[in-house]
């Protein structure tokens, strides 16, 4: 406690009237003195007064002197004193509380206004100035990526002795580590010093400090400075901590809505690039692209347009090559599901085993290792599902699809509940199947369910003018893809290749035409550039000429072979689907020519 000034407070007005009074009422002199003995109020002291001492809490703080009425004097005093100063205390805690309030609720409405941990830190600093006392301040925060307390806010000038900062950083470490404040009131080095350090928990977890230093004035610190400061420093850990998260989610919602920008952008891209893909699709896939000048073909393209936008199920037929596939995406492509699904499915290539779990999917779990897969159905949903070469379908498979096709639905293998679909159902077979429903070979019903509509695709035999068509347009396409513009057919070529029977159709003239501008250096392709099994069946097939061109033909063909493994770095297999032959084949012309 302060040491009382007894002449100071009777200086006060209402204090000195009640002394005054005192003084006038007692019958005989009094004198009022401070503790050291100095007058205050009255006559001079007799040299053997009495002497009646005021008190507050056991302390002296004065006397009164005098005789009869003396003591009565100091204990009028002594009650009066000791009731105002229990007033004063109590108006100064009333005020003190009503001070940290006032600090706690600005802290708190502050937090709602300012989003930045550093600005909070500065305001709890400058109203603590309200409440204690200090030279120095600093808010301190633990930075988990530097493993260090850096300082988030400051006040004043600190200290600046070697042995006081390695004292105090020792202290802040202490009480960082511990979760519990400290007060220190030392003398080192002779310089006094007062500091205060308490952790800023929040959630049971220490996220920096909170600490004030008296260096200049000498200020004392005591229990009810550190429980202010500890006060202050909850609801400030508190509040740094939830705008600190604050930030945090700021930054990374920025940082998503950004993503999510640029994921619109791809997006947009991507459904440009997608419609654009459709187009594409469309004009490759357009019944324009079915190629010829033949009647069969133009019966081929009015009936592809008929039937374009019926669900009903096609079966084409015709021989390998000549096309079935390309029908089959004109078809769908010239439809109104042209921006859903074409799914293809190769009947013939699918093991039995798995041919189920292929076509209808497979449910997550049912043996070790396997993940849930649609099957092609449903990944064809809204769109059409090509079943090709379906007259190679075992028998097993082929009651499971027309099970498929009668419910319009499927139970995927390891499931219980069936999925139903849209698709339309397009097949394909190079087979005889009514020769095949003859032999056992495949269900009758499941062909008419197929059977709805029927497109029959000619041989390239029966159709001779389309061949010169066909061959130019695919002669265009590798002359681009190869790099050999200006290339031509001579007129022997073209007869050559009008008089050969074409057993494998579109492909093997698509297969013919890319080997021989593939092998050509000349710019014309002419009788002597083709193959062998067309020059023969060609009336212009001389043996005596054949003998003559022979070498000159396996002279051409070593150049243009070594031409052709050097474009592919000696890779045998990319030379040979630039020639157009098997790997065994080219291996066998390098024997035969000495490559």
């Amino acid at each position: 406690m302060k040491e009382f000034n007894l002449k100071k407070f009777f200086s006060k007005k209402e204090n000195s009237a009640l002394l005054e009074n005192i003084i006038n009422i007692s019958t005989e002199p009094v004198s009022v003195l401070d503790k050291a003995g100095n007058l205050i109020a009255g006559g001079t002291p007799a040299a053997k007064s009495h002497f009646f001492p005021i008190k507050i809490d056991g302390k002296e703080i004065g006397r009164v002197s005098g005789k009869r009425g003396a003591e009565g004097a100091a204990g009028i005093l002594s009650s009066y004193i000791r009731s105002w100063s229990v007033q004063r205390s109590l108006a100064e805690e009333i005020l003190q509380k009503y001070k940290e309030y006032d600090l706690l609720y600005n802290i708190n409405d502050l937090m709602s206004l300012c989003p930045k941990p550093a600005e909070i830190a500065d305001f709890i600093i400058a109203e603590l100035l309200k409440l204690i006392k200090f030279e120095y301040a600093s808010i301190i925060i633990f930075n988990e990526a530097d493993n260090a307390l850096n300082i988030l806010s400051s006040y004043g000038k600190n200290y600046n002795g070697a042995e006081y900062k390695k004292h105090i950083e020792k202290i802040n470490a202490k009480v960082f580590k511990s979760g519990k404040g400290e007060i220190i009131n030392e003398n080192i080095e002779k310089d006094a010093y007062s500091f205060i350090s308490v952790p800023l928990k929040t959630k049971g977890r220490n996220i920096g400090l909170i600490n004030v230093c008296s260096f200049k004035n000498a200020v004392y610190y005591i229990s009810s400075d550190f429980k202010i400061l500890s006060t202050v420093a909850s609801y400030a850990a508190n509040s740094i901590e939830i705008t600190r998260f604050y930030n945090i989610e700021k930054e990374r919602a920025d940082k998503l809505q950004e993503k999510n920008k640029e994921l619109a952008d791809v997006k947009e891209i991507i459904a440009n690039e997608n419609i654009n893909l459709k187009q594409n699709l469309r004009q490759k896939f357009s019944p324009k692209k079915i190629l010829g000048i033949s009647g069969q073909v133009k019966n081929l393209l009015d009936k592809i347009d008929k039937i374009a936008d019926i669900s009903s199920n096609v079966l084409i037929a015709g021989e390998s090559g000549t096309g079935k596939e390309l029908a089959a995406k004109a078809i769908h492509y010239s439809s109104a599901r042209a921006e859903k699904p074409f799914i293809a499915v190769n009947c013939s290539a699918i093991p039995e085993s798995i041919f189920e779990s292929e076509l209808f999917g497979i449910e997550k779990g049912v043996a070790t290792g396997v993940d849930k897969r649609r099957g092609r159905v449903l990944e064809a949903d809204k769109g059409t599902l090509f079943l090709d070469e379906i007259g190679d379908m075992p028998l097993s498979g082929q009651s499971k699809v027309l099970r498929m096709i009668q419910d319009r639905e499927v139970v995927p293998v390891g499931g219980s509940k069936a999925v139903p679909f849209d698709v339309r159902i397009i097949a394909a077979t190079n087979k005889d199947l009514k020769k095949e429903i003859a032999e056992g070979n495949f269900r009758k019903d499941l062909f008419y369910r197929l059977n709805v509509i029927n497109l029959n695709i000619p041989p390239l035999r029966d159709k001779k003018e389309d061949i010169a068509v066909l061959a130019n347009y695919f002669l265009k396409n590798n002359a681009v893809k190869l790099e050999k513009n200006n290339i031509k057919f001579t007129a022997d070529a073209l007869e050559a290749l009008n008089n050969y029977d074409w057993p494998g159709n579109i492909r093997e003239l698509e297969n013919e035409i890319e080997r021989a501008v593939a092998l050509n250096i000349s710019g014309r392709i002419d009788f002597k550039d083709l193959s062998d099994n067309i020059r023969k069946y060609s009336p212009l097939n001389d043996k005596a000429a054949e003998d003559e061109q022979t070498a000159s033909i396996e002279e051409n063909e070593a150049i243009l072979i070594r031409k052709v493994l050097e474009k592919c770095s000696w890779n045998k297999s990319a030379a040979a689907k630039m020639l157009g032959i098997t790997r065994e084949g080219l291996r066998k012309k390098m024997m035969r020519l000495g490559i």
